[in-house]
């Protein structure tokens, strides 16, 4: 299934629940017609949405009670409420972001050698080195008798380097991206997100080299590089940047979508949040692990929002 921008899928999502209400108007048509020329995606997007609106009819009674729109006997035209838009809208979301999620994850699983799912994950690699890999990480390994070599494949690990030594002589190096970094001591961070990675060194240091650029960082030194090149992270503090391996998630006026998407890296279930304006909203906060729940209770609470709750989705609107 195509990963399409959020955009896209909620614009495909919001047709497909029109489409099924009642034929459209010349005036609806008109922008209908004017949406799916706007983009080839758009097709595609909504015949997918299409599916898994048909695929409703595969929930037992009781949830189609649910979810569908019941007719009111004085329209001819069935209407579906805010709530119930918001709840269907969700799913279809919801099944989009699963189908590119799971051939996304079954893939990083038969790359990977260790892969953290929903959890933050600590792991004993051969040389006696260890890594803290936060939730949906994966790594792969290429130990040989010239280096000791990880590929951080997706997410953020935190890496406890064995040092050389007269019996262990062969150089420690993370591969992320376009870009390696050697450990030159003991502790340091790598995150690898779909645009940029970001080296941050905890302890001693590192030498990073990214598109034919060289750099050492020193204790409490980061960079970011990307594809067209390296810079220097000033304010870089590891105290923050390794809140999940303490067992914490710490904000400071970030939107509402960062918080949410940063959340749901370790639940099995999905939150998802149908409006624009309230993916906007600043939230801060220290949250646990282990209270993720009572989390998205007080970010509801302090947000004057609300919640639904579906198997595998909640909507917070």
């Amino acid at each position: 299934m195509n990963d399409y921008p959020p955009e896209i899928q909620q614009q495909a999502a919001r047709w497909a629940i029109r489409l099924a209400e009642a034929p459209l108007d010349d005036e609806q048509e008109l922008t209908f017609q004017h949406w799916l020329e706007q983009d080839p995606r758009h097709h595609h997007a909504l015949e997918q949405a299409g599916m898994l609106w048909h695929g409703l009819g595969s929930l037992n009674a009781e949830q189609r009670q649910v979810l569908q729109p019941q007719p009111p006997a004085t329209f001819l035209i069935r209407r579906v409420n805010r709530v119930t838009q918001w709840k269907i809208a969700a799913l279809l979301l919801l099944g989009f972001s699963l189908g590119a999620t799971w051939i996304s994850d079954g893939i990083l699983m038969l790359r990977s050698d260790y892969h953290a799912a929903h959890q933050v994950k600590h792991v004993t690699l051969p040389d006696g080195s260890e890594v803290d890999m936060d939730a949906g990480s994966a790594i792969s390994l290429a130990y040989t008798p010239q280096e000791r070599r990880v590929t951080l494949l997706q997410g953020s690990a935190w890496f406890t380097a064995a040092p050389t030594t007269a019996q262990e002589k062969r150089p420690f190096l993370v591969d992320a991206a376009s870009g390696t970094t050697q450990a030159l001591g003991t502790q340091f961070i790598v995150q690898n997100s779909s645009q940029t990675t970001t080296v941050g060194v905890v302890e001693h240091s590192v030498q990073v080299t990214a598109n034919g650029q060289t750099l050492r960082l020193d204790e409490q030194q980061a960079a970011r590089y990307t594809e067209h090149g390296m810079t220097l992270l000033p304010g870089w503090n590891s105290r923050e940047r390794g809140d999940w391996r303490r067992g914490l998630l710490i904000f400071d006026q970030q939107p509402l979508a960062v918080v949410i998407a940063r959340i749901n890296q370790y639940r099995s279930g999905t939150i998802v949040i149908p409006t624009s304006a309230l993916r906007q909203r600043q939230v801060s906060g220290i949250f646990s692990l282990n209270e993720l729940d009572g989390a998205l209770q007080t970010i509801t609470t302090e947000l004057g929002a609300k919640t639904v709750s579906f198997p595998g989705v909640t909507v917070l609107y």
